[in-house]
């Protein structure tokens, strides 16, 4: 009876006390800051690059966008199905989702809404517009936020743009 007292009060307190003071390196995913300023003149129009990380599709025309998570955007040309190319990759740090409407992409840049003018040619994108801190800070792969001390450790003017496996 004695050995229950003493456990059963340690295992109190480890539920009482939260998970903030667990050790970053017993997680399985670190988190990746970005300059804001760094992040917001990040996004452009990059050349194409293989698909590793895929998320969110968006069709529109015969154009398909598959979202790379955390990266930015892949524009496929589908106007031959039988044999689709990439062409081109939107680079937008932080980015898990998207919509187009008319010739403009919305996509989440970390915590922030950019509204993207395409040209038809995709020769070139403009930022028409940003909305600052419009979306919460993106949780790890393993659905945990910062840790106390992934918080202190945080550097100043920086932006929460993805998670790596370590």
């Amino acid at each position: 009876m004695k050995k229950i007292i003493p456990v059963s009060i340690l295992v109190l307190y480890i539920l009482l006390s939260g998970f903030d003071d667990i050790p970053s390196s017993f997680f399985e995913y670190e988190p990746i800051f970005m300059e804001r300023s760094e992040m917001e003149s990040g996004v452009r129009l990059v050349d194409p690059r293989g698909i590793r990380n895929p998320g969110k599709i968006y069709t529109k025309g015969s154009l398909i966008f598959i979202n790379e998570k955390y990266q930015g955007i892949h524009v496929i040309d589908n106007s031959n199905p039988e044999s689709p190319k990439n062409f081109a990759f939107i680079r937008i740090d932080g980015s898990i989702d998207m919509a187009i409407k008319g010739n403009v992409l919305y996509a989440d840049n970390a915590v922030d809404l950019v509204a993207i003018r395409i040209n038809p040619e995709f020769t070139g994108i403009e930022v028409t517009s940003r909305v600052k801190n419009v979306f919460p800070e993106l949780v790890a792969p393993d659905g945990r936020g910062l840790s106390r001390q992934e918080k202190m450790a945080r550097p100043k003017n920086s932006i929460l743009v993805r998670w790596r496996k370590k």
